[in-house]
């Protein structure tokens, strides 16, 4: 059968699309010319913006985002572990003070105490000192 538009055309082989088209049949037909060109890409870089290197490209910018997000939550976490050490060396030294406050106080009374006379008798004079001192502590209190 000889096409129209060619005559020196056969159908060997081939089959016609409604448009007139002849599609070619991969297999042992020998006809050799069925594999299909190499793509050379698109005319003026359109492949480029697609291609691997805006993959690697946003690759990148995805690690060095997570870096940043990294490098910031350290120093987040740095800044409250100096707060949090601020506020136990705070609590340590208002300890410390109300520790040596309340040494320095018993002292006072024991050394008030343990007063004693010649002929081992206490003296009366620094008890009620120490009374007066409670009764005056708890009128400011109360």
């Amino acid at each position: 059968m000889v096409n129209a538009k060619n005559p020196k055309a056969s159908n060997a082989g081939s089959q016609k699309k409604p448009n007139g088209n002849k599609i070619k049949h991969k297999g042992n037909s020998g006809g050799g010319g069925g594999a299909k060109p190499p793509f050379k890409g698109f005319k003026g870089g359109a492949l480029k913006a697609h291609g691997k290197g805006s993959f690697v490209k946003s690759k990148e910018d995805l690690k060095k985002q997570r870096a940043e997000q990294f490098r910031q939550r350290q120093e987040a976490r740095a800044q409250k572990q100096k707060e949090l050490e601020e506020q136990r060396a705070k609590a340590k030294a208002e300890k410390e003070e109300k520790v040596k406050q309340y040494k320095k106080k018993r002292l006072e009374r024991t050394k008030a105490l343990s007063k004693r006379t010649q002929r081992g008798q206490p003296l009366m004079k620094d008890r009620m000192q120490l009374l007066l001192k409670q009764i005056q502590e708890m009128k400011k209190n109360g």
